[in-house]
């Protein structure tokens, strides 16, 4: 089977890029077709240093408003193109330099969890390009029809459900923390 590395990183080559945050990820948009849903860190870099970051997001670091790091890396993209692109076989880190001088740095931090995942056309068929937990790299087809939209959720973790037996057991251990802590302020 060929190599999708390669392939990927040539098909981002020459796009525009455009950031869109979600609920529980980001998504650098890359033209027709071609799209990073994001769940690690990343980070915007320019020549000078560190301009944006994904944890920049929401902050007001002491400015009038908070961060939209959606607004300021889509501004820092305007008028770029991606000039070229490198993962790191290693960690599935993934560099993205562009036309402007800056680059985009997506950086895989989990040694369990996925950190993102490439869609692109590879032979004609739509594919997953996923950065695993702890620097592997897996190709797989894209979502079909009826499953979830690409890029969703890079885990496939259930989301924890509380039943009423697990609150009954939260609200009376609570109750009797709470009276115990009052008792001995009390005495």
């Amino acid at each position: 089977m060929t190599d999708p590395v390669p392939l990927l990183e040539a098909a981002v080559v020459g796009r525009t890029c455009r950031l869109e945050r979600r609920a529980a990820d980001w998504v650098f948009h890359l033209g027709e077709a071609v799209s990073l849903a994001v769940g690690c860190h990343w980070r915007i870099v320019s020549a000078e240093g560190i301009v944006l970051t994904d944890g920049d997001d929401g902050h007001r670091f002491g400015l009038p408003a908070p961060v939209d790091a959606e607004a300021r890396a889509n501004a820092s993209f305007a008028g770029a193109t991606v000039a070229s692109a490198a993962v790191d076989r290693v960690t599935a880190d993934f560099q993205l330099r562009l036309s402007n001088g800056l680059h985009l740095d997506l950086l895989n931090n989990s040694s369990g969890y996925e950190g993102w995942e490439g869609r692109f056309r590879l032979a004609g068929e739509a594919v997953a390009l996923i950065a695993m937990g702890g620097g592997g790299l897996v190709l797989h087809p894209a979502a079909a029809a009826g499953e979830p939209a690409p890029g969703t959720a890079l885990t496939s973790e259930p989301t924890p459900r509380i039943t009423p037996a697990q609150l009954w057991s939260f609200a009376l251990v609570a109750t009797l923390l709470f009276g115990y802590v009052l008792w001995r302020w009390v005495t």
